[in-house]
């Protein structure tokens, strides 16, 4: 196994808690690093920044004298946070209503810029659920079928098998282009959209389309590509218009952030208890599949668009939480036969995500970190039991 493939191997394997073990969401996308024998050496483990954290906090949780019990949501959230070394934004929703959105850590080292409720992130594969509505909102107004064959709207795409759902749900068996031996070298040189699907369209499949589940995030860099040719408008352009403009996302976007002044976090990777800028990527590499950037109180917005029909038809929001293959549906992982519970997660240089709701508790936890390698589903158990303790 060459280095490559050993940091990928690393980065993608996650440690789920209980709830999680049902579903397997591979959503962690584009994190990569530096090969060098050192790097593999010091940077800090994952278990160390969630796991075992976790768990003694879990502990603690558990042991509090009832004057710690009587402590507000807020003072334990902090004491959690910074055992846990987070650096970013979290927001906790109880009773569908915002009970804290705040920030932990540096949003820039050099400018020393704390990160707050409002301070932008590269969210990763959030991004896959905007790029799946917007694909619904075309199939909601008759301009495609989400059953047709990718040939339909892209006429040069060498299969005639592969639908749009089934890059939808990761069921197409495209390869996925961020795995190619050639990613490390050529992720930081922009790229044009045709150029990228190049990348991957002529590499045969892995599967026969629908029969199984493999996370790609070619097929959402394809939908992209779709929702361009359909619309006749830029991917960004797209969902600034009929995404982020009709739910106020003021600070959400994709490809340029020159327009924000501050606010803006850096990302970083910890070497040897040394905060160190991860490595570039350039936003259209990770296009359709991973180049959206947002905050806490923007995205919060995005998912009450979601279910109130803001955004999509009810038919629609009905489809993109029905899971075929490994719990995933559309964009989302669905953790209840319901469909109530709906999270997904996702990582780009220097940067870390994740989002869970429960519909039918009206509760909400949307954590967005500057820090690469942090894994949040070892966090959410503890911040679900803070929300229900509180009273």
């Amino acid at each position: 196994m060459n280095c490559h493939e050993r940091k990928l191997k690393k980065i993608w394997g996650i440690c789920l808690p209980h709830y999680f073990k049902l579903m397997v969401i591979l959503s962690l996308v584009f994190v990569v690093a530096s090969c060098s024998d050192k790097n593999e050496n010091t940077s800090l483990p994952q278990e160390s920044l969630t796991t075992q954290n976790n768990n003694s906090e879990q502990n603690r949780l558990s042991q509090v004298s009832p004057a710690e019990q009587n402590d507000n949501m807020e003072q334990k959230l902090d004491q959690f946070m910074t055992n846990m070394k987070f650096s970013g934004s979290v927001m906790l929703v109880k009773d569908n209503k915002i009970q804290i959105a705040k920030g932990y850590g540096i949003a820039n080292n050099l400018s020393k810029e704390s990160n707050g409720p409002d301070t932008i992130y590269q969210i990763g594969s959030l991004t896959k659920a905007f790029t799946a509505a917007a694909i619904l909102q075309l199939k909601d107004s008759g301009k495609l079928n989400i059953d047709d064959p990718v040939q339909t709207y892209k006429k040069d795409y060498p299969n005639d098998k592969v639908t749009l759902y089934q890059l939808l749900t990761h069921t197409s068996g495209i390869p996925d282009y961020t795995g190619f031996t050639d990613f490390i070298t050529t992720m930081d040189i922009p790229v044009s959209v045709d150029g990228l699907v190049a990348e991957f369209m002529d590499k045969p499949l892995e599967f026969e389309p629908g029969s199984q589940f493999a996370y790609s995030n070619s097929g959402y860099v394809l939908l992209g590509a779709i929702i361009e040719k359909v619309s006749g408008e830029s991917y960004g352009d797209y969902l600034k218009e009929h995404i982020f403009k009709p739910l106020g996302m003021e600070r959400t976007g994709y490809l340029d952030k020159s327009n924000f002044s501050s606010d803006v976090a850096v990302g970083y990777r910890n070497i040897d208890d040394e905060l160190v800028q991860a490595d570039p990527i350039d936003v259209t590499v990770a296009y359709a599949a991973g180049g959206v950037y947002s905050t806490v109180e923007d995205l919060y917005k995005w998912i009450q668009g979601l279910e109130t029909g803001k955004i999509i038809s009810d038919a629609s929001w009905e489809a993109m939480r029905t899971p075929i293959l490994a719990k995933y549906a559309m964009g989302w992982g669905i953790l209840d036969q319901k469909r109530t519970i709906y999270t997904h997660n996702g990582a780009i240089n220097g940067f870390s995500s994740m989002i869970w709701r429960d519909m039918s508790q009206g509760t909400a936890v949307i954590i967005l970190g500057n820090l690469e390698g942090a894994s949040f589903e070892s966090m959410i158990e503890v911040l679900q039991d803070l929300l229900s303790s509180e009273e």
